[in-house]
Parts: structure tokens; C-alpha cells; sequence
């Protein structure tokens, strides 16, 4: 059996353009609620022809809502 890791996966790469879907996800791992996210300069990867894989990478910067109402601003 193989497992596809969600990084590699074109529909996970997908739904994470969708800032909303992107929220959600960073706010379901940190455990608290994200006020705002938006997506930072990405690098860029050169497949090699001796590889046979890829390195897709995403960066976000968020700002986080803190329980005493407060802002945080974390990347």
C-alpha cells in the first residue's frame, strides 16, 4: 500500500490557494483562531533530471487572535 504525502498531492497545493481553506488549516494546527493569512514570496524549486522528486513549499503569515483579545503576528 502507499501513502500519498500531502505535500506532494496536487489537490492539497490547490486548496491551500484558497486563503480561507489556508485559515482554517493553520488555525486547526495552531489551536487558535487566525484574524487574517496571507501568502509570502514562495521559492521556487527546478525539478533535476537525476531526482525523482520535488520540493513544493508554502509560507504564510498570520495574524492570530489571542484569548485576551489581543493580536499576534506570527510567520
Amino acid at each position: 500500500m502507499q501513502i500519498a504525502n500531502p505535500i506532494y498531492d496536487v489537490v492539497f497545493k490547490y486548496l491551500l490557494e484558497d486563503n480561507d481553506i489556508a485559515r482554517l488549516l493553520v488555525a486547526t494546527i495552531l489551536g487558535r483562531e487566525v484574524a487574517e493569512i496571507s501568502p509570502l514570496p514562495q521559492e521556487k524549486t527546478i525539478p533535476m533530471e537525476q531526482r525523482r522528486f520535488t520540493v513544493y513549499r508554502l509560507d504564510y503569515s498570520a495574524r492570530i487572535r489571542n484569548p485576551d483579545g489581543g493580536y499576534e503576528q506570527v510567520i
